[in-house]
């Protein structure tokens, strides 16, 4: 999947559904189906949580951190920035 497809899925998830742990199952199982994946109701609770604690603890620093560590450089993160605006 490129990247402008994903940042096109990203876009189009409501911000409402990010409220309820419901409604983050809903999304997370949809982008599962986009990339060809069926996750169980124990994934689904597992992930959720995921998305929970890193909502509450992290913060744009440590996300940064993160990804720098994953191979993604400052650049690659200003040219997510232009595609998001």
């Amino acid at each position: 999947m490129d990247l402008g497809k994903l940042l096109s899925i990203i876009k189009s998830i409501p911000k409402e559904k990010l409220k309820t742990d419901a409604g983050l199952k809903e999304v997370i199982r949809d982008l599962g189906k986009k990339s060809g994946k069926n996750f169980t109701d124990q994934e689904l609770n597992r992930y959720v949580a995921q998305f929970r604690t890193m909502y509450k603890n992290e913060d744009v620093g440590s996300l940064l951190n993160k990804l720098a560590k994953k191979g993604i450089t400052p650049n690659d993160v200003q040219a997510f920035k232009k595609k998001f605006k």
